[in-house]
């Protein structure tokens, strides 16, 4: 992936390039052959649906995966390969068995996918319901992204430099 500039963010797209004819981080990202799985929202809990963008939301996306095993990951199995090697960990199960005996959301796999350390909201001694669970990450940050913003809010300068 190209070296993030300071121009990614107000003038990037997926069509531009940089001064030397190569491409800018927002034109290679749109370019990266696996897909990524949906941000987690605090609405998983509740029925599948549709996010904002119109695109499905994570328990949609889902519960058309099927049982997680080789090559059912589908279109996501490259992206979840990278995660568990970034993680150091295998992906949990994405779904569990629900109420009414239908595949729902796993909390554990939303709190992998997030990149949270194991039981830091599913501890059982926390005994969340599962969509508690699920809102309470929803709600939650992605402490790889609180990270990279803080770096940009506290040290703007440095990030201008690279441009």
């Amino acid at each position: 992936m190209p070296t993030p500039r300071a121009t990614d963010g107000t003038k990037g797209c997926p069509g531009q390039r940089g001064s030397h004819g190569d491409l800018t981080l927002p034109s290679a990202a749109v370019r990266v052959p696996a897909r990524s799985l949906p941000t987690p929202r605090a609405s998983d809990a509740r029925g599948p649906g549709q996010h904002g963008d119109g695109g499905a939301d994570l328990r949609t996306t889902v519960a058309g995966l099927g049982q997680p095993d080789a090559g059912q990951w589908g279109v996501y199995a490259a992206a979840v390969a990278r995660w568990e090697s970034l993680l150091g960990r295998p992906a949990p199960e994405p779904t569990q068995l629900g109420q009414h005996g239908k595949p729902v959301l796993a909390p554990p796999f939303v709190e992998w996918l997030m990149g949270l350390d194991e039981h830091w909201v599913t501890d059982p001694t926390l005994r969340l319901p599962r969509t508690a669970a699920l809102r309470v990450l929803g709600n939650g940050v992605v402490p790889q992204q609180a990270a990279a913003a803080l770096r940009l809010l506290l040290c703007p300068r440095r990030w201008e430099g690279s441009a």
